[in-house]
């Protein structure tokens, strides 16, 4: 219940497990076969879509998930030292100038800074056996990611470029409006 509720799934508070997962963990031998990373992007992109509405300061899903696929893909953004790391007293970010600093850098490195298709360095590439890329294809496609209430539409479609494929103007994306339970 740890994993789930302080790693994995976390919400904005982070002091809570939804009970519905209870009943998946009843018996370990089977939690194995559930689909625990959908449920941890589902949590993770409905939490960073409500993150963007005005009023709200704070954020829940899997953060080191997100932090680990910003190093990779917007590697300007990410404070390389070599020293060894010393730990602050300040709590948060305050009034630092840090926020500023990270969008003027986005700004800036909109279009070249980000590495798009990080699979295809030779790094990488190297290491990862020829079974995992057959059907490549299907990254593609266009699905609901679900966990629970929470439902999230995965566009594949919008995202052909990163895979190597010709990016045609996608159709709208699809929106299921406002679920309640």
């Amino acid at each position: 219940m740890h994993m789930i509720g302080a790693v994995l799934m976390p919400g904005a508070n982070g002091d809570s497990v939804h009970l519905s997962y209870l009943p998946l963990l009843t018996d370990l031998s089977t939690a194995r076969s559930y689909s625990w990373g959908s449920a941890v992007l589902a949590t993770l992109y409905q939490e960073l879509c409500r993150a963007t509405e005005p009023h709200v300061k704070d954020i829940g899903g899997c953060l080191i998930l997100l932090q680990s696929w910003a190093l990779y893909h917007i590697m300007f953004l990410a404070r390389i030292s070599h020293q060894p790391y010393l730990w602050t007293t300040r709590l948060g970010i305050g009034k630092s100038c840090d926020v500023l600093i990270y969008h003027l850098r986005i700004e800036q490195h909109a279009r070249k800074g980000f590495i798009w298709m990080t699979y295809r360095r030779p790094e990488i590439t190297n290491v990862v056996p020829s079974s995992a890329l057959v059907d490549s294809h299907i990254w593609c496609t266009n699905t609901p990611i679900i966990n629970f209430n929470v439902v999230e539409w995965y566009h594949g479609n919008r995202v052909l470029r990163q895979f190597g494929y010709i990016q045609p103007i996608p159709d709208p994306p699809c929106q299921l409006g406002k679920i309640t339970t």
